[in-house]
This record gives C-alpha cells, structure tokens and sequence, in this order.
C-alpha cells in the first residue's frame, strides 16, 4: 500500500521506470467502472508519485532499435495535444468538457482562470494560490463520455508554484490524476503541461523549472501488459 516514488531526469526517463516497475509494485483491479469496464483489467500503482528534474528534454520514449514497438507518443502529437486539448477551450459538438474548457474558464470578475493564475504569479510570485481546477463537483453528474456512460476528467488540478534558488525564481507545475494510463497517456499529458508550464514562465518571465506529477489511480491495461513487457525485458511468472 505504500506510494512508488521515481525520482526521474526527463519524461521519457520517468515513463520507462514507471513501466519497468509496475509489475511488481502493483495490484490487479477488475475494472466496474469507466474506461473498458468489464472487459479489461488494470495493473495499478497503489499510489505514485513523480519527480522531473529536466521536463523539456527528451519527452518522447525511446523504443529498442529493431523492435518494431511504436513509441507511445511523438513531438508532433504532444504540441497538438497542447494547442487543441489544453490551450482551446471551444468544445466539439459531442463534447462536454476538455481540460482547455476548465483551463480557461471564464471567471466572475473577467478574464480566465489561466490568466487569473498568470496574474496572481507576476504580481506575487511567492503564492500557493496559483492552482489551476480542473476537476469540479458537478462533474459527477454532468461528464458524459461520447459513449454515453460518465467520464469525469482525469485531471484534476495544476499547481503552479515558484521556488527562489539562488536568487533565482523557478517556475514547477505539480498535477494530480484520479486515474492516468501509463503506458499511452503519461508521455503525451507531461509533455503537453510542460508546454504549458513553459507558456506560464514565458508570461511571468519566470525560469521554467521541474515537474511533479501524483496519482492513486496510475495503471497499464490489461492489452498493453504483453507490449509493456516486452519493452522492459520482463516476463510474466508462470
């Protein structure tokens, strides 16, 4: 029951010790509820959490030459992943949220949450009050998947924080999942926020810093078991 701590260089970094350690740091859940429920299982992590010294190197995890295993994610996906899903907040006709519509969500005295948050660090950098909410009340009534069943977002906040370090400011971002597939939406989520991290820094003329990322619900499924394990060279006990 105890959390799986990595201590990681880049995301790619991350990603592969998380994927390398999960078979022997995890449970099974039958899943009764959302993604595949009652058709797939979950290998997951009773808790994780991660720690990213350099997020804007080497976001792209490497696959063995000569595999023929796909890489997870590409730059070209992520950079999408990052102007589509979390920098436009306009929703597609079946679409009852994105992270983009909670990113920047109108608030009651103008402007968005995301400008709100950029405000509120230019002013007083040294805050715990920069937090971006994605996650919300309603949305265990209100977050209907295209397939009709309830999805609500699987993130659920971004923390922006600033440390002084040598008199230098640092830009982090710390994100929480409820649930987060590993093996296909690890990469291309952190390498979308650290964009989105580098944008905040960009407005703030703050140094873009590490990343922190937690979860109690980080899993692989039960399909991508047989392509974990061949990426890390482990084989199920017989």
């Amino acid at each position: 029951m105890f959390p799986f701590c990595i201590n990681a260089k880049t995301i790619s970094d991350a990603w592969f010790q998380i994927i390398y350690n999960i078979f022997e740091n995890s449970y099974t859940q039958k899943i009764q509820k959302g993604s595949f429920e009652k058709e797939q299982y979950r290998l997951q992590y009773p808790g994780l959490a991660i720690f990213i010294e350099h997020p804007s190197e080497d976001m792209i995890p490497v696959m063995p030459p000569g595999s023929n295993l796909p890489a997870p994610t590409t730059m070209e996906y992520i950079e999408d992943y990052f102007v589509n899903y979390l920098m436009n907040p306009e929703l597609s006709e079946n679409e009852t949220y994105k992270y983009a519509s909670r990113i920047h969500y109108p608030m009651p005295k103008g402007g968005t949450q995301l400008e709100r948050v950029i405000e509120t660090l230019k002013e007083t950098p040294l805050t715990n009050q920069a937090i971006v909410e994605i996650g919300s009340p309603e949305d265990h009534d209100l977050c209907i998947g295209n397939d009709g069943k309830l999805d609500p977002p699987c993130l659920r906040l971004l923390d922006f924080k600033v440390v002084p370090v040598n008199d230098e400011n640092i830009l982090t971002v710390s994100c929480y999942f409820r649930s987060w597939d590993l093996w296909a939406g690890l990469p291309t989520n952190l390498g979308g926020i650290e964009l989105l991290k580098r944008y905040v820094a960009e407005e703030t003329d703050l140094k873009s810093g590490p990343m922190y990322a937690y979860s109690s619900g980080a899993h692989i499924y039960g399909y991508q078991e047989d392509i974990a394990r061949l990426r890390t060279l482990k084989t199920k006990k017989s």
